[in-house]
């Protein structure tokens, strides 16, 4: 089995769904044999726990500048990373209900 790391599956401006599809594959929360297209509608559709949970998880990953967002909604990885040692400059997420 070859690993990929996110970083490289995310280099290049992703679409929200499809960024939250990866993030899905490589959390291990989507099974390989689901495909794209068999999950698109969980980032579509509100009320899927997989979806938001995904979304929340891009977003924060925005916020802590692993991740850059567009106003096109996609997502890429950050190339200019951030210091991990440095804690935020603004308020931090509010906990995940």
């Amino acid at each position: 089995m070859t690993s990929v790391l996110l970083r490289d599956s995310l280099g290049d401006w992703t679409d929200f769904d499809v960024a939250g599809y990866r993030l899905g594959e490589f959390l291990g929360v989507i099974p390989p044999e689901r495909s794209f297209d068999s999950v698109k509608g969980f980032f579509w559709i509100d009320g899927f726990p997989l979806g938001i949970m995904l979304d929340e998880m891009l977003e924060s990953m925005v916020k802590a500048g692993f991740l850059e967002k567009n106003d096109d909604l996609q997502y890429r990885w950050n190339p200019a990373q951030p210091d991990i040692g440095q804690p935020l400059d603004e308020e931090p997420l509010p906990p995940l209900t």
